[in-house]
């Protein structure tokens, strides 16, 4: 049994694989501050580990709030454990974000334009760029926006649940959005351990969403009413699948989007 090695082991990912795979592999979450890398070099010794995922990171929000532990935590601690896992010789899973993209009509491979307009994307694409230089053996996950039951703060829908249930004021741009549901990101990250998937991949649903109509589905759900302004701006952030699809694995989309 392959011993997989977690951090951020109190998100909503890191939550989901470990629930659907547990008995699968003997998946261990590494329960202290990722800041802390002779903490994390005695946990990946100990366990024996055979593939490292790296979950852990600031939100945007608290990136803006805090750039200095944003630059520690997003980037530098991330250098790091690629310096270590590169003696180790262990592999890297690295969960990064569509937010590395340049918006655009067409929907975006991985080859699209980078162009990252926040502190949390920067040190996204910069890790990215360390990872590729340092190792060859890793996998770098761009994931679009993550959905599901239960989600936590710090997302798209769970932060709309709440400013409608506070009946805030919600502001948005005339958007569309590309949404995954978490339990496709953990089907996907089991099928890359089984098929040893390496490089970058995108990993959202190929799928195009208005933000608008997904605020006012939620709006309908909890039976209440909210104040939305739609600005002019026009943004489209989608996922071109042709890349993951090609290594055998085709998201499964509901037919119904829920949440």
């Amino acid at each position: 049994m392959m011993n997989i090695g977690f951090d951020g082991f109190n998100s909503y990912v890191a939550k989901n694989f470990y629930n659907k795979y547990k008995s699968k592999y003997k998946i261990y979450k590494f329960k202290s501050d990722i800041n802390n890398i002779n903490k994390l070099k005695d946990f990946i010794n100990k366990k024996k580990i055979s593939i490292f995922v790296r979950v852990g990171a600031l939100s945007r929000s608290k990136c803006d709030l805090n750039p200095k532990k944003c630059l520690s935590t997003n980037y530098n601690a991330n250098k790091q454990l690629v310096d270590f896992l590169k003696k180790k010789k262990i592999k890297l899973f690295f969960l990064s974000s569509s937010h590395v993209y340049s918006h655009s009509i067409k929907k975006i491979n991985e080859k699209s334009k980078i162009n990252p307009t926040n502190r949390y994307a920067k040190y996204k694409i910069k890790s990215e760029n360390y990872i590729k230089k340092h190792l060859s053996n890793y996998l770098i996950i761009r994931i679009f926006n993550i959905y599901g039951k239960q989600q936590p703060k710090g997302y798209f829908i769970s932060d709309i649940k709440e400013k409608i249930k506070n009946k805030q004021s919600i502001s948005i741009n005339n958007s569309y959005r590309d949404f995954i549901h978490v339990d496709e990101v953990s089907r996907f990250l089991n099928f890359s351990i089984f098929k040893d998937l390496k490089g970058i991949y995108n990993l959202g649903s190929g799928k195009s969403y208005h933000l608008a109509d997904i605020i006012k589905m939620i709006s309908i759900k909890m039976k209440i009413k909210f104040n939305l302004l739609i600005n002019k701006k026009n943004d489209k952030l989608i996922s071109d699948n042709t890349l993951i699809e090609k290594s055998g694995f085709k998201v499964k989309n509901e037919k119904n989007f829920s949440f």
